[in-house]
């Protein structure tokens, strides 16, 4: 691997901030090629950031940025699973991308799929976890980044960082947080995915918490 840039694909919703801030890391990181963007296809939103002050759209930002971006409605397209084959690549980073992935998908990478999950997993699996932390009055949060199997956040974990709450935290307060150290933690985790030196812990499923969406509350 000594000289070679390592060919990653990011999987994340369109307008997701979360993901936005990992399309500018990983398209910033000098030993990283960012390939390709997969987003969703045209006029899916996630309805996570439909009211935010300042808007993003990660299929225009990688475009500008001359990536190539792809939005299939579904992952196990034939066509979309033979554009990912000639990509070639190394790594998925996968940041807020509410589609199933396949196991003949995660079988593409030549070394990992990688999903970041802004909890401190095996808690709070699923859907928004900063509503979730919120509404519970959470005091113990963190985010971590997972090996990615046909399970639902449910793969060995690579990396982790904890955060400490006070329990009165509104859930925008604690997206921000959680979003902003899971950005830290992938600054941390790539010169790992570069060298191949980072290691799986398999996480507790006993203590495992996992919760919908909000709106079926």
């Amino acid at each position: 691997m000594v000289g070679r840039m390592i060919n990653t694909v990011l999987f994340t919703e369109t307008n997701s901030v979360f993901g936005d801030g990992f399309l500018s890391l990983l398209d910033d990181e000098k030993e990283i090629d960012l390939s390709a963007v997969v987003v969703r296809s045209d006029g899916i939103e996630c309805d996570y950031y439909l009211d935010e002050a300042h808007p993003v759209n990660n299929r225009v930002t990688a475009q500008e940025k001359g990536i190539m971006t792809l939005a299939p409605e579904r992952t196990d397209s034939p066509d979309f699973i033979e554009n990912l084959r000639e990509i070639k690549p190394d790594y998925f980073i996968v940041a807020n991308y509410q589609l199933r992935l396949t196991k003949i998908v995660l079988q593409i990478p030549r070394l990992d799929a990688i999903n970041f999950h802004p909890s401190p997993l095996p808690k709070y699996a699923g859907l928004a976890p900063f509503y979730w932390m919120a509404k519970n009055h959470e005091v113990n949060g963190g985010v971590s980044a997972i090996h990615m199997d046909v399970g639902l956040d449910d793969g060995d974990i690579i990396a982790q960082q904890l955060l400490k709450l006070h329990g009165d935290e509104s859930a925008q307060q604690i997206r921000d947080s959680h979003f902003e150290a899971s950005w830290r933690l992938l600054s941390l985790v790539l010169p790992t995915l570069v060298d191949q030196s980072y290691r799986y812990v398999p996480q507790d499923l006993s203590q495992r918490t996992y919760y919908g969406s909000p709106d079926a509350q």
